[in-house]
C-alpha cells in the first residue's frame, strides 16, 4: 500500500504541473483580458536599457532594430551599458554608438545584474522602462505595445521571446510558456517575465543583487511582491536569429533553473504565502517542475518495485510489450523511428537539466554563463 500510495503522490504532483496546470491557465486566458496593444500612439517617455559585453557592432544593430520600429523617437532613450569585464574597451562603444545611444560603463564587479543597475541610473527621467538583450530583434510594434500596456493600468508587462523553430521540442516548449504566462496575466500576475522583452513603471525598479542569474525573475517578482501586476503582450515578440544546439539550449535551461535556486536564497520571502501573491502559481509552476527528475524517479522507482513484488509477471510482460513495440519501429519504419528516438532521447536529456541545476544549487555554484553563437556572448539572464 506504500509504494502504491508514494506512486501516486509522485504522479499526481506531476500531473498538476504539467497537465492540470496548464489546463486551468488555458481555460483562464481564454476568459481573461484580451491583448494589451491597441493601435494608439504612447504618450509615455521611454527609455531601453540594454546590458551588453558583445562587440560593439551587434549593440549597433540593436541599437538600429529599437530605433527602428513605431515609436515616436523623440520620446525614446536607449541607453547602453557596458559590462566592466567585456572584452572590448568601452571607449570602442562609445564611439560605435555615438549619436545612436547613452553609453555608460556597468558598476563592478560587472555582470548582467550590477550593469543593469547602471544603466536603469541613466534612464531616470523616463516614464517607462524597456529592458531588451542584444542578441534578439523586437517587432516594429513591441515598444509601442509594451508602453501601451503600462498606460492601461499595469505595473510591468512582458512580451513573448522567440526563435528559429528548428527544434521541434524546444519550439513546443515555448508555446506552452506562453500559454501559461497568458492565464497567469489574466489570473492575477506573470510570475516570471522574459528579460528579452521587458517594460516596467520605474517606480516599481530595485536594484538588482551584484552575480544574480535571473534578473527578469527578480523583478518581475519585485514588482508583484510590491503589489503590482506583470502582464502579458504576445504581440510584443523579441525574435532571436541565433540558431540554437541542443548543447546550448541545454545549458541555457540549466542556467535558467540555476537562477530560480539561487533567487529563492537570494529572497527566501518568495517561499512563504503570506509574502508572495503569486506564491501557489510560484510553486506550481516553477518548484514542482524543477523536482520533476526526482517525483518521475520516485514514482517510477515505487511503480517497479510494486509490480516486482507483487505482479512479477506484469513487469515481464511490459518490458517484452516496449520490446516488440521497438523492435517493429526498428522493422517496418527505420526512418521514422529514428526521429522518434532522437526527439525521446532529447527529451529526456532535457529531465537532468533539474539534476544539474540542484547540483549547481547545493554547492553555491552561480557562475553558470556560457558563450552563445556567433560569437555573441550572453551575460546572464533568465530568458
Amino acid at each position: 500500500m506504500f509504494l502504491l500510495l508514494t506512486a501516486a503522490v509522485a504522479f499526481g504532483l506531476l500531473a498538476i504541473a504539467w497537465v492540470v496546470y496548464p489546463a486551468a491557465m488555458w481555460l483562464r486566458a481564454r476568459t481573461g483580458r484580451g491583448s494589451t496593444g491597441t493601435s494608439r500612439t504612447p504618450d509615455a517617455a521611454a527609455c531601453v536599457v540594454v546590458a551588453t559585453r558583445d562587440d560593439p557592432a551587434f549593440a549597433v544593430e540593436r541599437v538600429r532594430n529599437l530605433r527602428g520600429g513605431d515609436y515616436p523617437v523623440d520620446r525614446l532613450q536607449v541607453v547602453i551599458a557596458v559590462d566592466p569585464g567585456a572584452p572590448f574597451p568601452f571607449e570602442a562603444y562609445h564611439d560605435a554608438l555615438a549619436g545612436l545611444a547613452e553609453v555608460v560603463p556597468g558598476d563592478r564587479p560587472g555582470g548582467k545584474a550590477a550593469t543593469l543597475n547602471a544603466g536603469v541610473r541613466a534612464a531616470a527621467g523616463c516614464d517607462a522602462l524597456v529592458f531588451a538583450d542584444v542578441g534578439q530583434e523586437f517587432s516594429p510594434d513591441a515598444i509601442r505595445r509594451l508602453v501601451l500596456a503600462l498606460e492601461s493600468g499595469l505595473e510591468g508587462v512582458t512580451g513573448r521571446y522567440t526563435h528559429h523553430r528548428t527544434d521541434a521540442v524546444m519550439t513546443a516548449w515555448s508555446d506552452f510558456e506562453a500559454v501559461i504566462r497568458a492565464g497567469q496575466a489574466a489570473s492575477r500576475s506573470v510570475v516570471s517575465a522574459t528579460g528579452a522583452v521587458l517594460a516596467m513603471r520605474p517606480a516599481y525598479w530595485r536594484d538588482l543583487p551584484a552575480g544574480l542569474i535571473c534578473d527578469d525573475l527578480f523583478t518581475g517578482l519585485s514588482i508583484v511582491r510590491q503589489g503590482g501586476r506583470v502582464g502579458f503582450c504576445p504581440e510584443a515578440v523579441a525574435f532571436d536569429p541565433r540558431p540554437f544546439s541542443q548543447d546550448q539550449q541545454f545549458a541555457r535551461r540549466a542556467r535558467t533553473l540555476t537562477g530560480l535556486i539561487q533567487y529563492c536564497a537570494v529572497v527566501p520571502g518568495v517561499l512563504l504565502p503570506w509574502r508572495n501573491p503569486v506564491w501557489l502559481h510560484f510553486v506550481v509552476h516553477k518548484l514542482l517542475r524543477l523536482l520533476t527528475p526526482v517525483l518521475l524517479a520516485v514514482g517510477l522507482l515505487a511503480t517497479l518495485v510494486f509490480l516486482a513484488l507483487r505482479v512479477p509477471m506484469a513487469l515481464s510482460a511490459v518490458a517484452a510489450a516496449t520490446l516488440l513495440v521497438v523492435l517493429l519501429g526498428v522493422v517496418i519504419a527505420p526512418a521514422a523511428f529514428r526521429r522518434i528516438r532522437n526527439q525521446a532521447l532529447w527529451m529526456l536529456r532535457l529531465q537532468l537539466v533539474p539534476v544539474v541545476a540542484i547540483a549547481n544549487g547545493l554547492r553555491g555554484r552561480w557562475a553558470v554563463w556560457n558563450p552563445t553563437p556567433q560569437g555573441r556572448g550572453e551575460l546572464p539572464h533568465g530568458t
